[in-house]
C-alpha cells in the first residue's frame, strides 16, 4: 500500500501532508489510518509543539474516496463501521493536545472542507474552492460538518452552506469565522508555518488546557457551568512547570522557554 500521507518535523513544527494527488488527495480507509498514525507519532515526540496539515499536488482534499465507499453503501453496518472510524480520526485531530493550522490551496470539498473544519486553526488561498457540496449529489455531511461548522460559523450560515453545496468564498469564509487568514496560494504555506512558528513559542500545556476548557466549556449546559470548568482547569493547570517558568520570566522582563510539564 503506497503512503497516502507524509509526516515530517521541523522546528518543532510537524506537517502532515496529505499525498494522494492524483486522487486530489481523496480520503479512503487507508489514509485515515495514516493519519491516525501520524497523530500518534506526532503526539508522542515532544519535540513536536504544532502540526500544520496540508495537501500535496493540485488542492487539499477533495473529500472521500466514493470508489472506495461504493462498496459500503448498500450495506448499512459497513458504512456505519467506516463512518464510526471516519469521526474516530477526525475527533482525534480535532480533541488533540496539539494546535492544528490547515494550510488549503485549490479545493477543499466535502469531507475535505471538514477535515479543515477539525483542524483548530485555517489559512486559505485567495483563489480556494471551500464547499460541503453534499447537497448537490443527494447526499448529508457525515464526516462532522453538519455539527462542526454551525459551532464555528453559526446555524444559519452552515444551514445554506450545507443546503445548497455552493462555495464559499475565502474573504466571505474570513468574515464569518470560518478561517484565520487569507492568502495568494503562494503563500499560504508560509503564513501557517509563521503561525505555527508563534504557536511553537508558547507552552504547550497551556495550549492544550485551553483546547480543552474549549470544548468543554462548549459542551457545558450553560455559562455557569462553562466558567466553573475554567475554574477547575486554571487550578489544575497552575501545579504545572510553565506557568512558574511564564511568570518568573516575566518577573525578569525575559522570554520564557517553556519546557513542555
Amino acid at each position: 500500500m503506497s503512503d497516502r500521507v507524509r509526516f515530517d518535523v521541523h522546528d518543532r513544527v510537524g506537517e502532515l501532508v496529505l499525498s494522494r494527488p492524483e486522487k486530489l488527495n481523496a480520503i479512503d480507509r487507508e489514509m485515515l489510518r495514516q493519519i491516525e498514525r501520524a497523530l500518534r507519532m506526532a503526539e508522542g515526540d515532544r519535540a513536536v509543539r504544532v502540526l500544520i496539515l496540508r495537501g500535496e499536488g493540485r488542492g487539499f482534499c477533495a473529500g472521500a474516496d466514493l470508489g472506495a465507499v461504493d462498496d459500503k453503501v448498500a450495506d448499512s453496518g459497513l458504512l456505519a463501521e467506516f463512518m464510526a472510524y471516519w469521526h474516530q480520526v477526525f475527533g482525534r485531530l480535532a480533541d488533540s493536545p496539539l494546535p492544528s493550522i490547515a494550510a488549503v490551496h485549490g479545493i477543499a470539498y466535502a469531507g475535505g472542507f471538514e477535515l479543515m473544519q477539525a483542524c483548530d486553526l485555517a489559512v486559505v488561498a485567495d483563489d480556494a474552492r471551500l464547499a460541503d457540496q453534499h447537497a448537490v449529489y443527494g447526499l448529508i455531511p457525515g464526516g462532522g460538518g453538519s455539527q462542526r461548522l454551525p459551532r464555528l460559523i453559526g446555524e444559519r450560515r452552515a444551514k445554506w452552506l450545507m443546503f445548497s453545496g455552493v462555495p464559499v468564498e475565502p474573504r466571505e469564509a474570513l468574515a464569518a469565522g470560518l478561517v484565520n487568514a487569507v492568502r495568494p496560494a503562494a503563500e499560504v504555506l508560509g503564513h501557517a508555518r509563521a503561525m505555527a512558528a508563534v504557536l511553537a513559542r508558547r507552552s504547550p500545556v497551556a495550549t492544550a488546557r485551553m483546547k480543552e476548557a474549549i470544548r468543554l466549556g462548549l459542551a457545558a449546559p450553560d455559562l455557569g457551568a462553562a466558567l466553573e470548568i475554567e475554574r477547575r482547569l486554571t487550578v489544575e493547570h497552575m501545579r504545572a512547570a510553565d506557568p512558574r517558568i511564564g511568570l518568573a520570566a516575566f518577573a525578569e522582563r525575559a522570554e520564557p522557554d517553556f519546557i513542555g510539564e
